[in-house]
């Protein structure tokens, strides 16, 4: 995208303002190396616009900026009761289960609704902005007949605005060659997603907390820290929002430009906020419900491809013609 609408410039009259362009390839990794690289060499990318393109427009069509991203902290939950794993008939009923125990800790994150029940971090905030319907959002998710969605208020709250805990994976023995045993020790792997406004070392506390406060029977429970991304929001009311909002208009033949927010997280974002808080940010891209991102299939839209090309070309020009 980035590369195609410095070519069309390029090709009609030149790039109208300085670029720099930036190539990341291990963020889905989580090791952190450009925000590492930016932070150890701040003026090689200064810049008083970024625009990020790892996000997507709310449907293919449909112009979009996005506008909020949730944070994410990462935890290893750990859980003890025994020396060793015993026999289930002969110590089953009294020796205190770790995988039950476990159980019983990850339940305590939802209500009975599915909402996420963290003590202490607030889960009723609200989004005002462009909406998503249920039956939208049941289609792009996949959702199998008959099974409800989980949480309450309208999904964007839900998706865009609040918290939302997974349990990522669980160490115990598999079904394949399971004994009857007692487990002693059982451990799985959280994440919480952090809605805007909510510092995330802050809501990393508070779910240790409540993992600590939930253990049944005195079992030990210890919590790992593996990672964690502060959310973020952008000033739409900034001139290269104003820039980007007819550039959009444009190549989209009309299509007024839509905020919206991602429940994902891209630690980048608040790194260079920090490192050139005087720089607009905007984050657009490829990544529409379509595409599948992260799963079977993934693929891009052509047709979006060549708007959004056109939409980044039409915007360096506008930005540069109104910064004069």
């Amino acid at each position: 995208m980035h590369l195609t609408a410095l070519r069309a410039l390029k090709a009609n009259g030149g790039v109208p303002v300085n670029v720099k362009v930036i190539v990341e390839g291990s963020e889905e990794q989580g090791t952190g190396g450009l925000e590492r690289y930016a932070e150890a060499h701040p003026e090689l990318l200064t810049a008083d616009t970024i625009v990020i393109g790892d996000a997507g427009n709310f449907r293919v069509g449909l112009p979009t900026v996005t506008a909020t991203l949730r944070g994410m902290t990462l935890l290893r939950v750990s859980v003890e009761t025994l020396e060793g794993n015993l026999h289930s008939g002969q110590f089953g009923g009294a020796a205190p289960d770790a995988l039950a125990a476990l159980i019983r800790v990850l339940d305590s994150l939802r209500a009975e609704d599915g909402s996420t029940t963290v003590k202490g971090l607030d889960a009723d905030a609200e989004w005002d902005g462009l909406q998503y319907p249920d039956e939208e959002f049941r289609k792009d998710a996949k959702v199998l007949d008959g099974v409800g969605l989980i949480g309450s208020g309208t999904v964007a709250d839900r998706i865009w605005a609040r918290p939302a805990v997974t349990v990522l994976g669980i160490d115990c023995p598999p079904v394949v060659g399971a004994t009857p045993s007692v487990q002693a020790g059982a451990r799985a792997l959280i994440s919480l997603r952090v809605p805007p406004g909510v510092d995330a070392a802050e809501a990393n506390r508070l779910l240790a907390e409540h993992l600590r406060s939930s253990v049944p029977w005195g079992a030990r429970l210890s919590v790992e820290q593996i990672g964690q991304g502060q959310p973020f929001r952008a000033d739409t009311t900034s001139p290269a929002y104003a820039a980007m909002r007819e550039a959009m208009r444009l190549a989209y033949d009309g299509q007024e430009m839509a905020i919206a927010g991602q429940g994902g997280s891209i630690p980048l974002c608040n790194t260079l906020a920090s490192l050139y808080p005087e720089a607009e940010i905007l984050l657009i891209g490829l990544s529409e419900p379509e595409a599948q991102i992260h799963a079977v299939n993934e693929s891009v839209s052509p047709e979006e491809l060549e708007k959004l090309s056109l939409t980044e070309a039409l915007f360096l020009g506008i930005y540069a013609a109104d910064k004069g």
